[in-house]
């Protein structure tokens, strides 16, 4: 998207639109992720990890439920083994841990938390309404430039070449709309993805669970979902901003450019819905998208979702899970505006947690930060007006999809896909990066705040930076040895000494194999006579009748065997003595004999 900066990248020639105003949303939204939702949180669903994997779900409601003094039903049991009951009614979300901590400490029971119900989140100040001049693209997307709160993304994007990537990006998040400027007939930055929201209420979209992450629409109407505003909260169209940011279409022409900038596929993994989604959902969500079954599997993680509190076991179990799977897990701080060790995700063990700065490259006003918080990334402010904020993709409808735009947001959610973006493009550089690493990558090569941003981690994102970071791993790929050459034989009594020229330095060991001669010129098959190992040129085979004899020879590792190199022919004489058993070449170390134990 920048005339004068990347014009080259990928080889690629680009058009640059000179005004993007036919292609923009004329209102500028605010949104957020990591706070909680208007009113107390609440939940009515508690998540029971037995001792034992294997229970009937509907008889152990009936006891859980006489040690409340509540009814519980069995909804279902997770990818983890957990068992997911419901409440009669939501209740404040403490009340429900209350309940939780009781079936603790009930036999048989190992753990049990609150099915906490996650969500996008809104900023406590109002969307900011009205129509903005637009400027260059550059301008526009100011959260991809070097200076103040930038992140470089120009800096890695010219490290790499049509031929790199692609990396799998899962995002959690409200799901996907149709935008062009993400997926079209031509061109396509998504894999396909899923659906785990198990309440049909909540979906929106009349039914459970299905491979469909289509994005209905989150609206809440006066009255649900604790909406106290006195009007309608539009739908968010959450997930799509989020997959903008990673992966819109870059080099296009149109709209806005992705960090990924065609290196990176979003699998959108639909956890969100009207009021949020539940954490039993989330988790499954994770495992879904890490899981190596999945041809597609996601090495990064994005969640720009949360709540508060701790982060319980079925986060923390599934996060483990998904790095042992080789993923890189980017959740978002909060936009609390306070400590981040209250909300989760962003406390959990296992993730990169990110803050956002404004376009200065000080604490967003509404970031929360702290010692959880791992480094920040430009997530917008509308104290600086509308295009201080993120500029991505999004969707014009007010309650269900209408058509395609482009929209500001700010918020931590917004900072979050930053990072995810540049941490798969360390994958795209290095296939067999670990999360550990991408994690150290990322904080290493951070720069420093140009203003105030205290406890926001060890500093604002830099894509450039981290890119040339890595380290490629591009070490020469193995391959078959060399064969041997100058196979040698020479008979002597009941034996026959070989030599050879080891001609690799990549072999594991050296298969001999042995044939006689019959009557004329027939040859019995080749034997197995030994196997030596690599600093091995010599061998006595021993213990042989009279008769003449040939040897082959080929170098062995774990990649393929050389082509056989065979010797000359080779007398054994009748030997004065001998026992018919091999010799194992006493210990000199360069010298194999026969079937001897050095020779295996």
């Amino acid at each position: 998207m920048y005339q004068a900066e990347v014009r080259e990248c990928l080889g690629i020639k680009m058009r640059i639109k000179k005004s993007l105003l036919p292609l923009l949303s004329a209102t500028v939204l605010s949104a957020a992720v990591a706070s909680t939702a208007n009113g107390a949180e609440t939940t009515d669903q508690i998540i029971v990890q037995f001792d034992h994997p294997y229970h009937d779900g509907k008889q152990k409601a009936v006891g859980l439920s006489k040690q409340l003094a509540k009814k519980l039903v069995f909804v279902r049991k997770t990818v983890s083994g957990a068992y997911v009951y419901k409440l009669p009614s939501k209740e404040a979300l403490p009340s429900v841990r209350g309940y939780a901590a009781a079936i603790s400490a009930v036999s048989g029971v190992q753990q049990a938390e609150a099915d906490q119900i996650l969500k996008r989140g809104v900023l406590p100040t109002p969307p900011v309404d009205g129509t903005f001049t637009i400027g260059t693209a550059d301008e526009l997307q100011w959260h991809y430039k070097a200076a103040g709160g930038g992140m470089n993304a120009v800096g890695a994007w010219s490290q790499f070449d049509a031929t790199d990537g692609p990396v799998t990006v899962a995002v959690l998040d409200s799901g996907i709309t149709a935008h062009s400027d993400i997926a079209n007939g031509t061109t396509s930055n998504l894999v396909p993805g899923t659906d785990t929201m198990t309440d049909s209420y909540m979906a929106n979209d009349g039914d459970g669970p299905d491979n469909d992450p289509s994005d209905p629409g989150d609206w809440e109407e006066i009255g649900e979902c604790y909406n106290d505003t006195g009007k309608l909260i539009p739908s968010s169209w959450h997930g799509t901003h989020v997959t903008g940011t990673i992966a819109a279409i870059t080099n296009n022409g149109k709209g806005v450019a992705g960090v990924g900038y065609n290196l990176l596929k979003v699998m959108p993994v639909r956890v969100l819905g009207k009021c949020g989604g539940y954490l039993s959902d989330i988790a499954d969500g994770i495992y879904w998208a890490a899981d190596p079954v999945n041809p597609n599997q996601a090495k990064v993680i994005n969640m720009s979702l949360g709540g508060g509190g701790s982060c319980g076991f079925s986060f923390q179990n599934a996060i483990n899970q998904a790095v042992e799977w080789g993923a890189t897990v980017v959740v978002a701080a909060g936009n609390t505006g306070l400590n981040a060790s209250n909300n989760t995700p962003a406390n959990c063990a296992n993730v990169v947690t990110v803050a956002a700065v404004n376009p200065d490259g000080g604490r967003a006003y509404y970031s929360s930060y702290g010692s959880v918080v791992d480094l920040a990334a430009p997530g917008g402010d509308s104290s600086y007006g509308s295009q201080g904020m993120v500029l991505s993709t999004l969707n014009s409808g007010e309650r269900t999809p209408g058509s395609e735009g482009y929209a500001f947001y700010q918020g931590t959610s917004m900072a979050t896909p930053h990072v995810a973006a540049v941490a798969g493009l360390l994958y795209v550089k290095n296939p067999n990066i670990t999360p550990a690493e991408v994690e150290s990558v990322l904080k290493t090569t951070a720069k420093g705040f140009p203003a105030s941003c205290s406890q926001c981690g060890a500093g604002i994102l830099d894509a450039g930076a981290a890119v040339a970071a890595v380290d490629t791993g591009s070490e020469p790929q193995p391959t078959a040895p060399d064969a041997p050459s100058s196979v040698v034989a020479t008979g002597g009594e009941g034996q026959i000494s070989l030599t050879w020229n080891d001609n690799s330095d990549n072999e594991d060991s050296f298969t001999i194999q042995r044939s006689k001669k019959i009557k004329g010129k027939r040859w019995e098959s080749y034997v197995p006579v030994a196997s030596v190992g690599p600093d091995v040129n010599v061998l006595v085979d021993t213990g042989l009748e009279s008769g003449t004899y040939r040897y082959r020879i080929n170098a062995v590792n774990t990649v393929d065997a050389s082509s056989w190199s065979v010797s000359n022919s080779a007398e054994a004489t009748a030997a004065d003595t001998g026992d018919g058993g091999g010799s194992d070449g006493g210990s000199d170390g360069g010298t194999c004999k026969g079937n001897g134990r050095n020779c295996r």
